[in-house]
């Protein structure tokens, strides 16, 4: 009796927690940024595959990505996840493919990625001394500021698994003095991902490179 009563504790739990959210506007949000996620895949592997069919895209790759090295890739990718993610991750991520271990390098790139979060949360609370600078964030991206206020870690595990700006979110998480210990736990879910990202990627340039 006393497992069916938790049991039932805990479904009215994530009844009231769907409701709530539902209400507050997280599933729509979620939805809307899923449906983003299958989009950019499909776009992704379609512009490759469809790129490919009028150029040499191996050829290209090699010279012009492949060719990259680790430590610049590295240093220009840690720069962009820490100030704004002016690069798109999905980049560095066709740079491993023909590398040894591509599985191992996703990961870095992925821890990467997530200290660059960590970087932009503290450039975030730094930037309270820079008045002006604090001003155009908080004016340029006024509702990544009201959806981080509103939903806290929500929008944290979005950013870092949706196509959401994660450095901007970090670095407003940081401005609004989110809880740092919240940060670390939640930005984790970026390595989800850069794994999902990399199948799909991957098997586009399976299809080219085979």
């Amino acid at each position: 009796m006393a497992i069916k009563k938790k049991h039932r504790d805990t479904l009215s739990r994530l009844i009231l927690y769907y409701r709530y959210y539902q209400r507050t506007g997280v599933i729509s949000f979620f939805l809307k940024n899923f449906v983003k996620v299958v989009i950019t895949l499909i776009a992704i592997v379609g512009l490759l595959l469809g790129l490919n069919a009028i150029f040499d895209i191996q050829k290209i790759l090699e010279e012009f990505v492949f060719s990259l090295r680790p430590a610049f890739v590295y240093i220009l990718f840690y720069i962009s996840e820490s100030v704004l993610g002016w690069i798109p991750p999905d980049i560095f991520i066709v740079w491993t493919k023909d590398k040894e271990s591509p599985v191992l390098l996703i990961t870095v790139l992925a821890t990467i990625s997530y200290l660059g979060g960590i970087t932009a949360y503290w450039l975030g609370v730094s930037v309270q001394i820079f008045p002006r600078i604090h001003a155009y964030i908080e004016r340029r991206f006024a509702g990544n500021f009201v959806q981080i206020q509103k939903w806290g870690g929500i929008i944290v595990v979005f950013a870092a698994l949706f196509p959401l700006p994660f450095a901007t979110i970090s670095t407003i998480a940081g401005m609004v003095k989110y809880p740092f210990k919240k940060f670390l736990l939640y930005g984790l879910t970026r390595y989800i991902r850069f794994y999902v990202y990399a199948i799909s990627i991957f098997a586009a340039l399976n299809q080219i490179m085979n």
